[in-house]
């Protein structure tokens, strides 16, 4: 793909940007020297944080942690299935590893344990299946010299307790991987740009639109436009993938992790320590850097409840929201009202909304929130009652309706808004 540098825009904080700055998400570890390689967060706001060497931390409100197994193995990547099951990947220099628990981290069981010696490489990720199968892909050494590294994709068809390897790329690392709306899932690699499969990780091809560099990260944000960041910044593809353009980026510097919150908002974080945030698509960004310290930067994002946590390398987890003043679910109000994307998109069959009532209303607001299937039939009422101004949580469990796309509007006072949610069963 053609490319073209672009200076990124920062625009001046305005008054609503100016009180926030990231805090430090309580101590996760002695010293909170750790490098946190993965953050993620499942339906019920629990994060998981992934410790080099020191394992895996788990929080039930953002702010105190506490251990949750696989202490002293290198993990590299935790995430919470669609059951609310755990899986982690993490290595040794002689054993590469993906973990099972179904108990928070009380517990875990090694459900893959492959002998790999002289093994220096690490990462991956994995997919979580509509059909409930998974795909798993990280990066192993395979010699004769350490940089000669291949991607080994594994699958499992049932509920990860087996797994199968499917195929051995010699592409170098992963650099992502994201299940797209439409049943994609799509790989960054360091050596062959971007590969994408349309059956469920049976068979990969080359996406074709990125040459052969490091792709660091790949994600889908809820208005469906598909992110990859290159070794040239952040690129968005708003036709499903046929097309990718460059966003602003920060000359001189590469991108070590992005994301986007519920909002479609996108967070950047830079090998100069710079974090950013832009609320258009990437068109304009704002430095967010207020508040980290200056000896570190963000490696790993995930959002829990609108308010995004960064993973660091030597002073643990910080916690950023751009319509909070603390952690989500404080008794504290937002300043204008909000609906948040549904957390997770796609479902099956429970999903999370998140609403806010402004402090301006002054009082009670009678408020609904109403679910529509693409006919505009009422499918559930979820709220309808007088609410005061703050944050809110409500679930919505799709059990006895098929599978498709459905619609869910909040009218509060003068406020309305509409989005749009995915049950795949």
């Amino acid at each position: 793909m053609k490319k073209f540098l672009f200076i990124v825009v920062l625009l001046s904080a305005s008054n609503s940007f100016a009180q926030n700055s990231w805090q430090q998400a309580g101590s996760i570890s002695q010293g909170n020297s750790d490098w946190i390689y993965s953050i993620s967060s499942d339906p019920n706001g629990v994060l998981y944080a992934s410790s080099w060497t020191v394992g895996v931390f788990r929080s039930e409100d953002g702010i105190n942690w506490k251990p949750a197994g696989l202490n002293g193995l290198r993990v590299s990547r935790v995430r919470t299935a669609l059951n609310n099951d755990l899986y982690a990947l993490s290595k040794t220099t002689t054993v590469s590893y993906i973990h099972k628990s179904t108990n928070l981290g009380a517990n875990w069981s090694d459900v893959y344990a492959g002998s790999y010696p002289n093994n220096y490489a690490g990462g991956g990720d994995f997919v979580f299946l509509s059909d409930g199968s998974m795909v798993a892909a990280f990066s192993v050494t395979v010699g004769p010299t350490i940089g000669d590294v291949a991607i080994f994709v594994f699958k499992s068809t049932d509920g990860g307790n087996t797994w199968i390897q499917k195929h051995v790329f010699n592409v170098g690392f992963v650099g992502g991987m994201a299940l797209l709306d439409d049943g994609r899932i799509i790989m960054g690699t360091s050596l062959a740009g971007v590969i994408v499969s349309s059956n469920n990780g049976e068979s990969f091809s080359n996406l074709g639109t990125f040459p052969s560099i490091f792709i660091k990260t790949v994600f889908q944000a809820p208005d469906n436009s598909i992110y990859v960041s290159d070794a040239y910044g952040l690129n968005r593809s708003t036709d499903n993938g046929q097309t990718f353009f460059p966003t602003a980026v920060v000359p001189f510097a590469s991108v070590r992790d992005a994301a986007a919150n519920s909002n479609s908002d996108i967070y950047l974080a830079m090998d100069d320590r710079n974090v950013y945030r832009s609320t258009n698509s990437g068109s304009s960004w704002i430095n967010i850097n207020n508040g980290l310290p200056g000896s570190t930067y963000v490696y790993s994002f995930a959002e829990r409840f609108d308010t995004m946590f960064g993973g660091t390398n030597n002073h643990g987890v910080y916690y950023y929201s751009s319509t909070v003043t603390g952690i989500s679910g404080s008794n504290s109000s937002p300043g204008n009202y909000y609906l948040s994307q549904n957390y997770p998109n796609p479902f099956n069959p429970v999903t999370h909304l998140e609403y806010g009532i402004s402090s301006s209303a002054g009082g009670l607001e009678f408020v609904t929130l109403t679910v529509y299937d693409t006919q505009g039939k009422v499918v559930d009422v979820l709220v309808n009652e007088n609410k005061s101004p703050g944050y809110y949580s409500v679930e919505f469990d799709g059990t006895k309706i098929s599978s498709g796309i459905y619609f869910y509007k909040i009218e509060a006072g003068d406020f309305t808004e509409t989005k749009r949610m995915i049950l795949l069963k």
